[in-house]
């Protein structure tokens, strides 16, 4: 049967290069398969405005893009911040989206309704749909990611993130409230979840990342590495503040103490964006890549993959991709504690400086290695097969979509034979 929906997310949901868009790449993958979808996000690198044409194919239904370069995001955010509103939902506020938004629901037959991340939920709190029809994918919880960043922070930006962390739990808490059912990523987001919102524990469940298991196969790659390294690598957007900080600690604090027991070990920190700080600490076997056209090389030949988080919610794909090439990896527990693995069995979990050095060196030369990470691809094989994962995700569907033939909202009836508009805000790079 074919089934239409409304999708929204705050991102364009290709190319799934990164955290938020491998996921919301593989619901719009998964929702287009079944009919055609509307979908509304905001195209905000330039680089992404070559993929347009390729995601309204994909989508099949009416789609609406907004450009929202650096400066539309600043001065959105200072509105924010002068009319009391979180800034993550100001820096996506959008009149022409909205009403895009509200014409679609009163002119279409509109099945299923998902919405992508806090930053969405606004344009379907009051909009012509019950909201309990509305399936919200929060994905993690957003807000404690900025009271992570508040607690670790002084003055003025310590005040600015806790204001962010407050406004925007109180935004999470209502958009659970009205919708319908809402996701977290994992169970440890939803249980913590619950706790937040108590009245709405009996409507938040988890659905966590799968990976796409044959692209994140051993494969055919050439070595990008020098034949006398024993390269550790670390992937990742390097601008996004966890992973450059973890990076510069793994540089600064673990590096010098793994290159006492293997001197021609290196590290490699793969990813697009490295700040200035990163950039300077690159040197004596320490790599700093920048943008590269395909990461799975990197991963596919380093000795030892390396997620040293110490701020991370949700599941970190960065751990499961390399899980899934069948690497040993050595990580932190804040950047696997939303996953159901064993320390010891499927990857080694460490933060103090000393013991990440010491399963580092286990990791690159140890007898364990290999086992490991057999261990390592088997626990992804079972647990974050997207197939598996979307039939969850169609039940939650199943169960918020109203009884009867008309699946739409009454306005889907009269409006049928009428002419389908499509409006769209203009994409300039």
């Amino acid at each position: 049967m074919t089934r239409s929906s409304l999708f929204l997310c705050h991102r364009l949901p290709f190319p799934p290069n990164k955290g938020d868009k491998i996921r919301s790449y593989a619901l719009l993958r998964h929702l287009a398969q079944r009919g055609p979808v509307h979908l509304a996000c905001f195209v905000d690198e330039a680089e992404d405005l070559q993929y347009l044409d390729k995601v309204r194919e994909l989508a099949g239904g009416h789609c609406y893009f907004e450009r929202l370069d650096k400066g539309a995001k600043a001065w959105r955010s200072l509105m924010g911040l002068a009319a009391g509103k979180p800034l993550t939902t100001a820096c996506f506020s959008s009149a022409r989206l909205h009403a895009w938004v509200d014409q679609t629901l009163r002119s279409l037959t509109v099945d299923d309704v998902v919405v992508f991340g806090s930053a969405m939920a606004p344009y379907l709190l009051g909009a012509p749909i019950a909201p309990e029809r509305v399936l919200f994918d929060m994905v993690d919880i957003d807000s404690d990611k900025w009271r992570q960043y508040a607690a670790c922070s002084r003055g003025a930006v310590k005040w600015l993130y806790g204001r962010e962390a407050e406004k925007l739990e109180a935004l999470e808490c209502l958009a659970a409230g009205a919708f319908g059912h809402t996701l977290l990523v994992s169970d440890f987001e939803a249980d913590a979840f619950r706790a937040i919102a108590p009245a709405s524990a009996g409507k938040i469940s988890s659905l966590t990342n799968g990976v796409d298991l044959e692209q994140f196969s051993p494969g055919g790659f050439e070595n990008p590495f020098a034949a006398d390294e024993l390269p550790i690598v670390m992937t990742g957007r390097m601008d996004y503040r966890p992973n450059y900080e973890g990076a510069l600690w793994f540089a600064r604090e673990v590096f010098p103490q793994v290159l006492k027991f293997i001197p021609n070990a290196s590290v490699h920190f793969v990813g697009a964006g490295p700040p200035a700080q990163l950039r300077e600490a690159a040197g004596a076997g320490v790599v700093v890549t920048g943008t590269v056209p395909d990461i799975r090389p990197y991963i596919q030949f380093a000795r030892a993959v390396i997620a040293p988080l110490h701020i991370a919610r949700g599941v970190q794909n960065k751990v499961l991709e390399a899980m899934a090439m069948a690497k040993p990896v050595v990580a932190t527990h804040d950047a696997t504690r939303s996953l159901g693995v064993t320390a010891g069995h499927h990857l080694w979990v460490e933060k103090e400086p000393r013991r990440f050095a010491n399963a580092v060196v286990e990791a690159l030369q140890g007898p364990d290695r290999d086992k490991l990470a057999r261990n390592a691809r088997g626990y992804v094989q079972v647990h974050h097969s997207w197939a598996g994962l979307m039939q969850d995700l169609e039940r939650h569907l199943e169960l918020l979509r109203p009884s009867g033939d008309l699946r739409g909202n009454p306005a889907a009836a009269r409006s049928a034979a009428r002419p389908q508009m499509e409006f769209s805000a203009p994409c300039k790079s």
